[in-house]
């Protein structure tokens, strides 16, 4: 009694202890190298703003990462970065050998640097490197190894001591620095304070002040001496953890608030991660996890992600509850296929062989380098069968017993390669049903009999019985047969054919599994159970509503009675299914840096209920239910960055904060965003523009989308992230509108309405000027013909008054002649009376009314233009006036005034004095010009 007591006391610590050797969790490292952050090796500090992105000081500049992209500034004047802090998305502060500065975003997204040497005096930072910088309210610390410059608000305060200095450290609210090789001092309110006791550090390099419980402080040096001050005095803490420490060069360290542990990185030897006595959980170094094993600056993200900074490359640890990973650094590591537990170890089968452990060392990050080879087992191993406490290996040379020695031998004498073998039960006869590569074998385990089926000539991939005693066979191209034995169990009874050659509603290939004791068939995504009643396969309503927005699903592995998992090429979903309810519980993406399922043979082998290994090409990820805990996923929304129109990459970026209105020429849009975490938390991003794309774009990792030449309209963008395991953010929705082209606006449109009516009133204005003008050209010709009518008539009667009055003139010559020689007296009388009628005639009065009629209407304002502005001109002036206007010569003028020629003479002289003209000028081209 006492024995057996004994005994289960034992099993039971046993089970405590390998409860506890699972419990202790194991992150998965993400390793970025300079090949995909594209700037030099060597990276020395870390900083994170509001929006998730992370930033690096690297030997080429200031490092940014969104999550989705990188992005290198050099910082000029010094391309070393040694030092930075952030005080936001907008503002980040950098320093580095003989400079520092502060940078500042843009409209564009993009980092400008201000250098702030300049307030120094000049040549003040030669030589100087900054260490560390800390921003504090307004205050912001730079620390060099001489001095520490407190820059606040464009001013700069040096603060110094004789020795200097060493790193500048901040512990909650406080900052702590050392004198060099000297005690520790506290920084506040701009002065140094000495801590009381610290004296014994003299000689010694402090890098390490972290918070230690809420009033204590863990304090660590170069050569790992650990002490805890409890601002009285220093105590050595955990003389293990320092021993392993000497000689490791201790050079960085945080505190995890979330595990409760701390980080120590080291020069020489990777990361150690303790708990808070000081016990060692993990070690990360280049053998097991890291690129490198030096550790220049540690950093935990608002994720609990912790970040390292090392001589060569990132990284990021990062834990999820439940998941512990496993895998090799070594390029000649092997897939693996397959694992189970057994006999106090873990076994596991690769593409070259099986390797065993014991269970307690899954507990090291480092259990790869205990497993060990079973000889016998070269090849490729497909799966484990425990069958009466034996352990069978389904491999490429034939089905293995593995022997508790570890010895192998070979079962049944199969020659051929096994993919599978199950036990069963069937008419109260065990079977056991052996898949090969070419034939399928039933051993009737009370004979030890086996029988070659091969009433059937497909090849068969998998076996499952139901709970009525069929055996149901998936072949590998074609669909799947139910079978039933015969008494003997030697041959198949019957067998029936389900797949798309009898019912084309069916997949070309079936894959099977069992869950709930019934069998479930699934084909490109979708499910199906066998309807007894109708003797078909139909539609499996309850999982395939579970499982709709879930592409690729590869294979089902049963957990227990009621759980199982689903497999896609990158992710893994436990779920629950009954045959009432189907519901997924937890949902894991498959890291894409260096881990992933082994294509085409995704498998996760389920070692009891609570543990289950994901198979990977590099290693395992270990689940354990008991760990994991229901997640609830909240992805924040992308946030926007800029939104770049047109096609010139220097120009055109708008701002965010007003109604985005594009003009037409830069109908080119880029928008730029962020996803927070997306670079710790593998994130990606969907969008979709309503009125171009019909449907949400495939999961991508970017940080822009671009839509060219835009027709004119109103748009709203829609982006949200997601973690491809069908949770997604909220959307990110952006208005902007492009718009219309000059030739398509209602100012044009107003403008070719104005420019017709001006059109047809130039029209118009022109028909009606040339119908005026043509008027007017027939009036002018009117006129015009008036005008020579009247010079003809004035020319006529001026013509006629002349030549009247000269033949009067000449005929009363004559008379006059004739009477002067002729002396008769009775001529007298005939003489007077015709000098009398030559006298009337003669008589020029009406002769001049009519001239001057006819004048008058051609030159109408002729004559009140001179008596205007030459009032002293008399009638007889005005007569001669008027014909010199004709321009009639002297002896015309003469003849038409009746006049002589000396006196027309005369009065041309005398009229000129009157109009007091030069004499130079002509008479008779004064009057031309008087209208």
């Amino acid at each position: 009694m006492t024995t057996k007591r004994h005994f289960s006391l034992l099993c039971m610590l046993l089970a405590v202890i390998v409860c506890y050797s699972f419990t202790n969790q194991k992150p998965y490292v993400v390793n970025f190298t300079r090949d995909k952050y594209r700037a030099a090796s060597k990276n020395w500090s870390i900083g994170q703003d509001e929006k998730g992105f992370m930033y690096f000081g690297n030997d080429r500049g200031l490092l940014e990462s969104d999550g989705m992209g990188w992005k290198l500034y050099p910082m000029p004047n010094s391309p070393i970065v040694r030092a930075l802090s952030v005080k936001s998305h907008d503002t980040i502060y950098t320093g580095g050998l003989d400079e520092f500065g502060r940078w500042d975003r843009d409209l564009s997204g993009s980092l400008k640097y201000t250098s702030l040497k300049e307030l120094l005096p000049t040549k003040s930072l030669n030589n100087e490197s900054i260490w560390r910088i800390w921003i504090d309210a307004d205050n912001v610390y730079f620390q060099s190894f001489t001095n520490i410059y407190v820059y606040n608000n464009n001013t700069i305060k040096r603060l110094t001591t004789s020795k200097g200095f060493m790193l500048l450290l901040k512990v909650n609210d406080e900052y702590w620095v050392q004198e060099m090789y000297g005690p520790l001092y506290q920084l506040k309110n701009g002065q140094l304070n000495k801590i009381k006791g610290s004296e014994f550090l003299n000689g010694t390099i402090t890098r390490v002040i972290l918070p230690y419980g809420k009033n204590r402080y863990l304090i660590g040096t170069s050569t790992g001496q650990l002490y805890i001050y409890d601002k009285k005095s220093f105590t050595p803490w955990n003389s293990v953890l320092s021993r392993q420490l000497n000689g490791q060069e201790l050079n960085c360290a945080i505190y995890c608030s979330k595990r409760n542990t701390y980080y120590l990185g080291t020069q020489l030897n990777g990361i150690y991660e303790v708990d808070i006595h000081g016990n060692i959980l993990n070690h990360f170094y280049a053998a097991n996890s890291l690129q490198n094993n030096t550790i220049l600056s540690l950093y935990e993200d608002e994720s609990n992600n912790i970040w390292i900074a090392m001589d060569r490359g990132l990284a990021c640890i990062r834990y999820t509850d439940g998941l512990s990973y496993y895998r090799t650094m070594s390029g000649n590591s092997s897939s693996v296929y397959a694992a189970t537990l057994w006999n106090g170890y873990l076994i596991v089968g690769t593409n070259q062989g099986v390797f065993y452990t014991p269970r307690e060392k899954v507990n090291d990050l480092e259990m790869y380098s205990s497993l060990k080879f079973i000889e016998g087992t070269q090849g490729q191993v497909w799966s484990f069968s425990q069958i009466d406490g034996k352990l069978f290996c389904c491999h490429n040379n034939g089905l293995l017993e593995i022997c508790p020695d570890f010895s192998v031998r070979k079962s049944y004498q199969i020659n051929n390669g096994v993919f599978k073998t199950l036990e069963a039960t069937i008419n109260g006869k065990k079977i056991e049903v052996i898949i090969t590569y070419s034939d399928l074998y039933i051993i009737n385990k009370e004979t030890g009999k086996i029988n070659i089926m091969s009433q059937i000539t497909d090849h068969i991939y998998d076996a499952e019985v139901d709970h009525l005693g069929n055996i149901w066979l998936e072949t590998v191209r074609r669909g799947v047969y139910k079978c039933r034995l015969n008494e003997q169990l030697d041959a198949f009874r019957y067998y029936t054919y389900y797949g798309s050659e009898t019912d084309k509603a069916l997949p070309a290939h079936l894959q099977i599994f069992k869950s709930s004791e019934r069998i479930i068939f699934l084909g490109e995504n979708h499910f199906y159970t066998y309807n007894e009643g109708k003797d078909n396969l139909q539609p499996n309503p309850l999982l395939n509503q579970c499982f709709k927005n879930i592409n690729n699903l590869k294979r089902i592995i049963p957990i227990n009675g009621e759980e199982s998992w689903a497999v896609t090429e990158s992710s893994v979903y436990r779920f629950i299914y009954d045959g009432y309810v189907a519901r997924i519980t937890e949902a894991y993406k498959v890291e894409a840096d260096n881990l992933s399922l082994v294509t085409d043979s995704e498998n996760i082998s389920v070692l009891d209920d609570s543990l289950s290994l994901i198979c990977l090409d590099v290693g395992g990820v270990l689940h354990n239910s008991r760990q994991s805990k229901p997640r609830i996923v909240e992805l924040a929304p992308p946030s926007l960055e800029y939104i770049h129109t047109g096609r010139d990459l220097n120009n055109g970026y708008v701002d965010i904060e007003k109604d985005i209105r594009i003009p037409y020429k830069e109908n080119t849009v880029t928008i730029g965003f962020s996803v927070n975490n997306a670079l710790a938390e593998n994130l990606y991003v969907e969008y979709q523009l309503e009125g171009v794309d019909t449907s949400w774009s495939q999961p991508v990792r970017r940080n822009s989308i671009t839509y060219a030449r835009l027709p004119q309209g109103k748009y709203t963008l829609h982006i949200r992230s997601t973690d491809e395991l069908n949770n997604y953010s909220a959307d990110t929705i952006v208005h902007f509108e492009i718009l219309p082209p000059w030739y398509n606006t209602t100012w044009w449109y107003l403008s070719c309405c104005l420019l017709t009516l001006f059109v047809f009133y130039a029209v118009f204005w022109f028909m009606r000027r040339r119908l005026q003008n043509r008027h007017l050209r027939l009036m002018n010709e009117q006129l015009q013909y008036e005008i020579e009518e009247k010079n003809a008539e004035m020319f006529t009667q001026t013509s006629f008054i002349i030549r009247k009055n000269e033949l009067i003139l000449k005929l009363k010559e004559i008379v006059d002649e004739i009477c002067d020689k002729n002396t008769q007296k009775g001529l007298i009388p005939l003489y007077q009376r015709i000098n009398n009628l030559l006298a009337n005639n003669l008589d020029t009065d009406d002769d001049w009314k009519m001239f001057l009629i006819k004048f008058e209407q051609k030159h109408h304002n002729f004559f009140r233009t001179l008596k205007k502005n030459y009032p002293l001109l008399t009638n007889n002036d005005l007569r001669l006036c008027a014909c010199l206007k004709l321009n009639m010569d002297t002896k015309d003028i003469a003849s038409l005034m009746n006049l002589s020629v000396r006196a027309v003479e005369n009065n041309r002289y005398r009229l000129r004095k009157k109009l007091d003209l030069k004499p130079t000028q002509n008479l008779n081209e004064f009057f031309l010009d008087v209208e």
